[in-house]
């Protein structure tokens, strides 16, 4: 098996690559765990976690413009 990187053929590609290696790898030293755990704590369970509370947001945000909407073309027909 060879040792040599994979390159994606775009610098800026490969270079945000290696920047997000090097700054999990700064917080797994940081939090003293490694590299593996702290890449599936993120990215298995933190960002999950946070897409379904910001899915949960935008339902609850989507529901209370639609009940300010009625209220305010029922103030309208009724003269308010």
């Amino acid at each position: 098996m060879s040792d040599a990187p994979i390159r994606s053929g775009s610098t800026v590609i490969d270079g945000m690559f290696y920047l997000c290696v090097y700054f999990l790898r700064w917080l797994a030293d940081m939090f003293g765990v490694s590299y593996n755990t702290i890449n599936v704590l993120i990215f298995c369970l933190l960002w999950p976690a946070f897409m379904v509370i910001l899915i949960v947001i935008i339902i609850r945000q989507r529901r209370k413009i639609k009940e300010l909407r009625n209220k305010l073309k029922n103030d309208e027909k009724n003269g308010n």
